[in-house]
């Protein structure tokens, strides 16, 4: 990564510039470099290869280390796209967009000013949405315990809404990642693009014979291999496991859950485990690396992933435990909802409900035929949504509304990838 106070673009260089203004923040290094995650990182350096021109991300700095599963430390003179710090001082944000060939911004109501100024510049600017508010109100629901509390922040979300919607009528283009963000802004974006964001490549999708000996495994009829995946947070429905686990056993399925990532709740969950005598079934796991641990690991020895979101957050996590050729049960959540419809390959039961979708897992564990169906369907999807094509669609898209010189815009329809991702 090429920190703040390197080399500055040259002006041919700064009209061919993709810059990023990603939600996620770096926070301080123990090397006194940045940390991000190397989900991000891979990301970037895929629009990198697509896009015809140097690709910058404008980070804020975060107070508090990251929780996610793959952090990453970035510092002046490692190989790939740019990451600077986003200017704090208006005029000097301003002048840093002026020439850019596109920008990509995450909706929020933070961003309504950019939307202006990109607007008032000329600068294409290219929102990508991921909640509703629909979704917004349900992570509150989930996170926020003082009711009082709950209804001031959930009356800020719809005035924050109505923000992004301003900022969406001044903006050149949206992509919206899932099914719920698209259903809802495509009445002001008619022309808005959906894509199902994940991080596996193509040539990593499980292959055929490694999906039959899973296949063989499964129909033996040993404990269910239950796994979880993702931070130790409210969001993410994590209090749910226990209660769903011990439901589940006293159904008499033989499983195991193993439960990986880390969070404000892992104490909690660890207490709960103990409490529900659960210490035999489910197994905190802690973090592992996404690429050399997480995704072999699901390849080999999980059958099926186990997800409480209680909200719609449209997590990579989907098509990306799909690739691994594993189905997913979990709660009727309208981004896993929309991605069930496009995949065939997952249940839902109702949100908030453990006991039901232990009753679902039940069921399932007396069909397992039904899951090894359900494994191969994941991997067509995976197939279909694989990485590459993915951000490949996303560049075209940015391409074709970008103010790429015209020379530079021939060239990237040469290349431009024949598949889109869309609904």
């Amino acid at each position: 990564m090429v920190l703040e106070g390197q080399r500055k673009l040259q002006p041919t260089e700064a009209a061919r510039e993709l810059v990023l203004l990603p939600s996620l923040k770096a926070s301080p290094g123990p090397g006194g470099g940045w940390v991000l995650t190397r989900k991000y990182l891979n990301g970037v350096a895929e629009y990198a290869r697509s896009w015809p021109g140097p690709v910058t991300s404008l980070v804020r700095l975060a107070d508090e280390p990251l929780s996610d599963m793959d952090p990453v430390e970035v510092g002046p003179g490692d190989a790939g796209p740019r990451v600077e710090l986003r200017p704090s001082d208006p005029h000097a944000f301003r002048e840093r967009l002026r020439h850019a060939a596109a920008v990509l911004a995450f909706l929020s109501p933070f961003e309504l000013e950019t939307a202006r100024l990109c607007h008032e510049l000329g600068v294409p600017l290219i929102f990508t949405s991921e909640y509703t508010l629909r979704t917004e109100w349900q992570i509150l629901e989930a996170e926020v315990v003082n009711p009082l509390l709950r209804w001031r922040r959930k009356l800020w979300a719809w005035q924050a809404e109505r923000k992004r919607r301003d900022a969406l009528r001044l903006a050149t283009g949206l992509q919206c990642s899932g099914t719920p963000t698209y259903e809802v802004y495509r009445r002001i974006r008619p022309d808005a693009m959906i894509f199902f964001d994940n991080r596996v490549p193509r040539h990593a999708v499980i292959q055929t014979p490694q999906l039959s000996l899973k296949r063989v495994k499964l129909l033996e009829g040993g404990p269910l291999r239950l796994v979880f995946g993702g931070r130790l947070i409210a969001m993410k429905g994590v209090r749910d496991l226990p209660r769903f686990a011990l439901s589940l056993k006293r159904m008499g399925v033989a499983f195991t859950l193993d439960i990986y990532g880390r969070g404000v709740l892992e104490r909690e969950l660890e207490h709960d485990i103990q409490a529900r005598g659960l210490q035999k079934e489910v197994r905190l796991r802690g973090v592992m690396d996404f690429d050399s641990e997480w995704i072999p690991m699901l390849k080999d020895r999980a059958d099926l992933f186990i997800c409480c979101h209680p909200q719609g957050d449209p997590s990579s996590t989907y098509p990306e435990v799909m690739s691994c050729g594993v189905p997913i049960a979990g709660y009727a959540n309208e981004a896993f909802v929309g991605v069930v419809g496009h995949s065939s390959a997952g249940w839902v039961s109702p949100i908030g409900d453990p006991q039901a979708l232990a009753c679902l897992v039940a069921r399932l564990s007396n069909d397992r035929g039904e899951i090894a169906r359900a494994a191969e369907a994941a991997r067509r999807f995976a197939q279909r949504h694989a990485f590459e094509a993915t951000f490949a669609a996303r560049v075209a898209h940015i391409t074709r509304l970008s103010r790429l010189p015209e020379a530079e815009l021939r060239l990237a329809d040469r290349h431009a990838p024949e598949a889109r991702v869309t609904a």
